[in-house]
């Protein structure tokens, strides 16, 4: 999956464009998922929730991030966001 990231500081101005290769950031968050983990599994016995379904669901909800485009736009500056 690939973010790219288009900014535009002035309305006259070049957009940027920013491919984001989400993979890279995951490896760098891989090491905070495995302190996490154990911790959302006790969290989840406590609440008496299934830990195994509230991770599928939270998979669920990254993997339906594809193809989502988010639009932010100011006076100042135009940002667009697409997942791919």
């Amino acid at each position: 999956m690939v973010a790219v990231l288009a900014l535009r500081s002035d309305p006259r101005a070049r957009r940027w464009w920013i491919p984001l290769p989400l993979f890279l950031l995951w490896l760098i968050l891989a090491p905070l998922a495995i302190v996490w983990v154990p911790v959302v599994i006790v969290l989840c016995a406590v609440v008496e929730i299934d830990p195994f379904r509230a991770m599928g669901t939270a998979w669920q909800l990254l993997a339906g991030l594809r193809d989502l485009r988010l639009d932010v736009q100011t006076h100042e500056a135009d940002i667009h966001m697409t997942f791919i």
